[in-house]
C-alpha cells in the first residue's frame, strides 16, 4: 500500500506541475496538489520509526547538596 501511495503522490505532483502554466489550470493544480499532500501523508505514516532510544542515566537529585559535580552516581 505504501508503494501505491508513493506512486499516487508522484503522479499528483507531476500533474500539479503540468497544469500550473496552463490557462485556467490553477484550479486543477490546487486539486492535484491537495491529492499530493494527502498521498504524501499516507506515505509518511507508513515509515517506521528508526530513532535511537537514549538510556536515561541514573541521577541523584541531592548531588548538589552532597558535593557531587554533575549529579551522576
Amino acid at each position: 500500500m505504501n508503494a501505491v501511495s508513493s506512486l499516487v503522490a508522484l503522479f499528483a505532483l507531476g500533474l500539479t506541475i503540468v497544469f500550473l502554466p496552463v490557462i485556467g489550470g490553477a484550479l486543477f493544480a490546487m486539486v492535484f496538489f491537495g491529492l499530493f499532500v494527502l498521498a504524501l501523508v499516507g506515505v509518511l505514516t507508513g515509515v517506521d520509526d528508526h530513532t535511537v532510544r537514549q538510556k536515561d542515566a541514573p541521577t541523584d537529585p541531592t548531588a548538589w547538596r552532597n558535593g557531587g559535580s554533575n549529579g551522576m552516581r
